[in-house]
């Protein structure tokens, strides 16, 4: 959602699938039989790629360039073929979204490790627990203080289970935007293939509020770039 909102508003944008344990971004988006690279077919040679070459490649879904992955395939991609993908699309477009699953890859990525984070947080006592613990290993690998989205839990009762905005920013202590709250219709579209075809009402206040975050990080990024 985030990278078709920014698309929306005029920004050139690259969405990289690095979650290989689970990935199909392609199916979620409904663009599993578009043509367009794979990024179990990349070839980076001397770890270099020629940025608008790539980009021209890849699967167009709502004016955003897109990378899946295929993880049933044997072959994964190194660590320094995922960064030579990142430098490359970086050069093609403005903004570079990168899913990177549990996180796990980050720790040898310098491109990712400098770049905005953003950690989708579980609003239940386990998914807070798990959002310190991934804090934590991203403040010992250096990278910047992450912008936290509240997720309200899936098939929880009514009343249960669920832990406010205000608890969680208090448990964390830190700012947390959301929550974004489950939509049938959406849960309905993905798993019918039909991707996403919009923003719902109940998310959309919090990701606005995340896209204008990521533009005011681009303004600053391209300010230092001029000074």
């Amino acid at each position: 959602m985030l990278a078709w909102m920014l698309a929306q508003r005029g920004h050139r944008c690259a969405l990289i699938d690095a979650d290989f344990a689970s990935g199909c971004l392609d199916l979620l988006l409904g663009m599993e039989r578009e043509p367009g690279l794979r990024f179990n077919q990349v070839d980076a040679p001397l770890g270099n790629i020629e940025g608008a070459a790539l980009n021209d490649e890849l699967i167009d879904w709502e004016g955003v360039r897109v990378l899946p992955c295929n993880p049933w395939l044997d072959r994964q991609p190194e660590w320094w073929e995922i960064q030579a993908v990142i430098r490359a699309l970086g050069q093609a477009n403005d903004v570079v979204v990168v899913d990177a699953g549990q996180g796990a890859l980050v720790e040898s990525l310098p491109d990712v490790q400098q770049g905005m984070h953003i950690m989708g947080v579980e609003l239940s006592v386990v998914g807070l627990a798990r959002a310190r613990t991934h804090r934590a290993a991203l403040a010992a690998w250096h990278c910047s203080e992450p912008r936290l989205i509240g997720i309200a839990p899936r098939g929880a009762p009514r009343g249960r289970g669920e832990v406010s905005i205000a608890e969680a920013e208090a448990y964390l202590a830190c700012e947390m935007l959301g929550p974004l709250k489950p939509n049938t219709s959406l849960c309905g579209d993905v798993l019918e293939g039909l991707g996403i075809r919009t923003v719902p009402k109940n998310c959309r206040k919090a990701m606005t509020l995340l896209a204008d975050a990521v533009e005011h990080t681009i303004c600053q990024s391209k300010e230092g770039d001029d000074a």
